[in-house]
């Protein structure tokens, strides 16, 4: 018996395919969460220049 048989090859192929979607998902809710906090930090700099203004 080999040391890559189907088994071993489709546990590592399982694995590869989890760990590439965690790290995805990871990166793409920080970019989410980095633009909320971009887009609120805008709506808060526009609203107190409004009060300013008037």
């Amino acid at each position: 018996m080999s040391f890559f048989d189907n088994d071993l090859l489709l546990y590592i192929v399982i694995i590869v395919i989890f760990l590439g979607f965690f790290l995805w998902n990871k990166r793409q809710t920080k970019k989410n969460r980095q633009e909320q906090k971009d887009r609120n930090f805008r709506k808060r700099y526009h609203e107190k220049k409004k009060r300013r203004n008037r």
